[in-house]
């Protein structure tokens, strides 16, 4: 999907939407004060559009003003949306709003929502779990030049977006201890009939299909029976499993995997952040990034599975996945010999 607001005068707006489908005209949402003040198509023409070839018709655009919505000019905190998907088009600026543009590269399967929540209000443009969505819709989030307060987060393949990143957006991102993402990670496909639909998105959930099965039947009360189970994991499914941190660090393509120098590249990358820190010293990272972003309040905890620490534990002790984390854990070692130096505790780590 594109979209942008060509213009905001206070009184007059326009813009365009463009579905991915290529023939559809979408509908918008314009809210102000948290309730709906219009309702109508993004069906005005665009030319350009049908010269660009990024759809038929070229029925994308709105326009709105005062005799459409009446009071549009003391909007402040207009916002628009579009109806289908819910993503967010635009945002009217207001003074509070941060002048930044910050990717929190999110590397946790159970996504840190309450995080983004707390961070995404302070910005004019926000959207979250960002990588559930299609390529040219990331990217045009990305894009949104006329923007300069952003806040987007989502689990992608960094290497698959870097030119739009690097030198355009501050990242922000924290790891797991790898035993305790990959235990969370288990639990996680575990249950996620019953709970996780929306943690992930359609194509994701399908393409695990096969890991979910495999999640669904290890036996995690009985330890011995567990290491057994791991012993005898699918090669298919060990693949999905295998470091997936330095994979999202270093590959271009979800079925590829890192390579003996991916270690090197991953600490490369993290170089280029702005705030690299761990779950394990939350409060440490947290109060970095508030400093980093002039934040006024303290960030909230991150919410944990439970479980996720007891199973991490005895997935230590069975000693049957070490080598499927292998490159994750020296990546973690790396991060936690940089907190070493500081006021961190090395029990804490």
């Amino acid at each position: 999907m594109l979209f942008t607001v060509e213009e905001d005068r206070g009184d007059y707006l326009s813009g365009y939407v463009v579905s991915d489908g290529f023939v559809e005209t979408l509908r918008i949402q314009i809210f102000a004060g948290g309730e709906v003040r219009l309702e109508r198509p993004a069906d005005d023409p665009r030319p350009a559009l049908v010269a660009a070839g990024r759809h038929q018709s070229g029925l994308c655009g709105f326009t709105v003003d005062e005799t459409a919505l009446p009071g549009l000019s003391q909007m402040a905190d207009l916002e628009i949306r579009e109806i289908t998907s819910g993503a967010l088009i635009y945002r009217r600026f207001q003074p509070h709003y941060i002048p930044r543009r910050v990717l929190r590269l999110e590397t946790h399967l159970f996504p840190l929502w309450r995080f983004d929540a707390a961070l995404g209000k302070h910005f004019q443009y926000y959207a979250h779990q960002i990588e559930a969505l299609g390529r040219e819709t990331v990217l045009q989030m990305f894009l949104l030049a006329r923007i300069s307060s952003v806040y987007l987060s989502g689990r992608l393949l960094y290497r698959a977006f870097a030119e739009v990143i690097e030198g355009h957006f501050d990242v922000a991102f924290t790891m797991h201890h790898p035993y305790e993402e990959l235990a969370e990670r288990l639990i996680l496909l575990a249950r996620i009939h019953r709970s996780g639909e929306a943690i992930m998105g359609l194509r994701e959930n399908m393409s695990l299909e096969s890991t979910m099965a495999f999640a669904q039947s290890l036996p995690f009360s009985d330890e011995r029976a567990l290491g057994r189970a791991l012993r005898d994991m699918p090669s298919a499914v060990a693949r999905v499993l295998a470091n997936p941190v330095t994979r999202q660090l270093t590959v271009l393509t979800p079925d590829a995997m890192p390579t003996k120098a991916a270690l090197s590249s991953a600490l490369t990358t993290l170089s280029t952040f702005q705030l690299v820190g761990l779950r394990r010293a939350s409060d440490t990272f947290n109060a970095a990034l508030r400093e980093f972003l002039g934040l006024p309040e303290d960030l909230p905890d991150n919410a944990r599975l439970p479980g996720v620490v007891s199973l991490a534990r005895m997935l230590k002790r069975t000693r049957e996945v070490e080598w499927l984390i292998e490159q994750d854990l020296a990546l973690y070692n790396h991060i936690a010999g940089a907190y070493r130096t500081s006021q961190i505790s090395r029990d804490e780590l």
